[in-house]
């Protein structure tokens, strides 16, 4: 596969940091669950709050 074809995703580092510091994880292993490479309830758990972070921040900056 073509460097160029491939999709890079962006996080929020704001809430990476947060999660990191919230869990006691690496900021890699948060990036990890996020992909998708960690599945365990750890994992979901992260997933999940990650993206009620992401709508706290948006919202807060769209008002």
């Amino acid at each position: 596969m073509n460097k160029s074809n491939q999709n890079r995703n962006t996080y929020n580092t704001v809430v990476i940091s947060e999660l990191s510091s919230r869990h006691g994880f690496t900021k890699i292993f948060i990036r990890q669950c996020l992909k998708g490479d960690r599945n365990s309830l750890t994992a979901d758990t992260i997933r999940k709050e990650y993206k009620q972070l992401v709508k706290k921040v948006e919202t807060a900056l769209n008002h």
